[in-house]
């Protein structure tokens, strides 16, 4: 290991106290906040910061040279009693800026073209820092994967990536993220990827669904170049492989599967994006022979990634297929699948199932709309239209215009909702969702009750997740940058989970409501673990924002 390396293990915390000020004349000697996007905006992007106070406030607020008045309460929510909604987007000049009220200031941002320029690098330097197999940062690891579950014989499933703060690996999100990143414009991490992708589908029948289980949690802790997990073949031995069979599975706690076209489909448009076309072909096919979904695999305990949408991932193969053969046969297909998946349920609703709509955007939407005529094109952006919609209906009920659930991994459907309210811009010409999708990204670099960029260490001087739950912060301190974190839940989500460890010091404490919650802290594993996927996701939104 370099000397460079050997510093990003021992690189500390580094992070901005949140603004926070008593007030003057406006507000007696109560205590204000003003959150703001940490990153920044683009010049033409939607500009509106949030000023939270224990008291009723009035008067002007600033940025640079621009002022203008703070506007009405926008009544309690969350930690807050009032809240202020403070629009700058008229200023569009390049600097670098601070929200300004009396006494009060946010952190500092950029505004300018290039404000999120260093945010891809980032997010894919954590992708890195996951990889299984051959690791740049920490050499070999999981050479041994894996041993069939049904079978009992070796098959060659190793790397891709380790899916979050632990070791194992679910292909439900590992088929995501090769065919997102190959649409990142992030080739060269897709194809670390994709050879997985291949080699979960050894013949035309068969996809293997995960590698390793809740096994992976039992002590000892170590990190993934040393993994001591048993398998049953020894501490360090061979991990499991579970083959998607169509039904339920686990040995103790059972999922509900019913078939595998979730995961096939979706493969089969990672294997297409990555010109592979003959196993693109097998693996959709393998998804039309049985519909239907497949679920991770419970072990230990009863909790497992739910999927239940396929129609979706079907369109998606379908219409990679259909652009990289121009065979018509595919196009008609992923036509007919974009019908059944229409737009995307849990739009809207205030709760839904872990990972129950993954993927929580319906990419292949977007991916289809050009080949098709008006007729189609216009069902198409209806199924996006009405999805955004509902949680426009949802958002203007709060001052952060947040209407997305606060459910496990909260990040990824506030992430969605920006990625479709852009795809849908894009596609239609239609601005009326520019402003919602702009505070949803938002809220995930800062502006949020809690003032927390939910990417660790970004922006490198912002207040970002500094205490994750990831081995690697664990065992090392070595701080996994890039990573976004699962996000704030409802409170009685933390509540009703066990953690074994108490939240005493947590920091945070003042802006913790009935809302929602979140820790800056190990321990919380449903509120601040980075994920895989909600990592590339963001990744993809920067890329189509531009």
């Amino acid at each position: 290991m370099g000397g460079a390396q050997q510093r990003r293990w021992t690189r500390g915390v580094q992070w901005l106290v949140v603004a926070a000020a008593c007030l003057g004349a406006q507000g007696a000697s109560a205590e204000a906040w003003i959150r703001v996007n940490q990153v920044g905006y683009l010049p033409g992007d939607p500009k509106i910061a949030v000023l939270s106070s224990d008291e009723p406030l009035s008067g002007e607020f600033s940025v640079g040279d621009f002022k203008a008045a703070i506007g009405d309460d926008q009544g309690s929510w969350g930690p807050f009693p009032h809240n202020y909604r403070l629009d700058f987007t008229k200023l569009a000049d390049a600097g670098r800026y601070r929200v300004k009220f009396a006494e009060v200031e946010s952190p500092e941002f950029a505004i300018g073209a290039d404000a999120y320029a260093a945010v891809p690098g980032k997010l894919l330097e954590f992708m890195q820092l996951q990889r299984c197999g051959d690791n740049p940062l920490t050499g070999k690891c999981h050479q041994e994967d894996g041993f069939d579950t049904v079978t009992g014989e070796m098959v060659d499933v190793s790397g891709g990536w380790h899916d979050a703060g632990d070791r194992l690996k679910h292909m439900i999100t590992t088929s995501y993220c090769v065919a997102a990143l190959f649409l990142a414009d992030a080739e060269e991490e897709a194809r670390h990827g994709a050879p997985l992708i291949k080699k979960i589908h050894p013949n035309p029948d068969t996809i293997y669904v995960q590698i390793g289980d809740d096994r992976d949690h039992l002590p000892p802790e170590t990190l993934w170049h040393d993994d001591q997990s048993d398998y049953g073949r020894g501490p360090g031995g061979p991990r499991s492989a579970w083959p998607a069979t169509g039904a339920p599975e686990g040995p103790k706690f059972k999922n509900k599967s019913t078939g595998v076209a979730n995961l096939a489909g979706r493969c089969a448009a990672a294997m297409a994006l990555a010109g592979d076309i003959e196993t693109a072909k097998s693996l959709y096919a393998l998804g039309k022979a049985k519909p239907g979904v497949a679920m991770s695999v419970p072990v230990r305990s009863q909790y497992y990634y739910g999927e239940s949408s396929y129609f979706d991932d079907m369109e998606w193969g379908a219409i990679e297929l259909y652009i990289a053969t121009k065979d018509k046969q595919y196009l008609d297909d992923a036509i007919a699948f974009a019908h059944q998946a229409q737009g995307n349920p849990w739009m809207g609703e205030d709760r839904h199932g872990h990972y129950e709509f993954f993927p929580y955007v319906n990419l292949a939407h977007w991916r289809l709309y050009p080949h098709v005529g008006a007729e189609d094109q216009a069902k198409i952006a209806e199924y996006y239209r009405e999805g955004l919609e509902r949680i426009r209906l949802r958002a203007i009920k709060n001052p952060y215009r947040l209407g997305t659930p606060l459910v496990w991994c909260s990040t990824n459907d506030v992430t969605a909702l920006a990625t479709q309210a852009a795809l849908y811009e894009q596609m239609t010409g239609d601005k009326t969702y520019r402003e919602l999708g702009a505070e949803a990204r938002d809220w995930l670099f800062g502006r949020n009750p809690w003032g927390v960029s939910f990417v660790i260490g970004v922006p490198e001087h912002g207040r970002a997740s500094s205490r994750p739950h990831h081995l690697f912060w664990k065992i090392k301190k070595y701080l996994p940058v890039g990573g976004v974190v699962d996000g704030p839940v409802y409170k009685d989500i933390n509540d009703g989970l066990k953690f074994g460890n108490s939240f005493d010091n947590d920091e945070f404490a003042r802006f913790q409501s009935d809302v929602a919650v979140y820790h800056d802290l190990f321990a919380d594993f449903s509120t601040n673990e980075p994920i895989i996927d909600g990592t590339v996701s963001l990744l993809l939104l920067i890329d189509v924002w531009k």
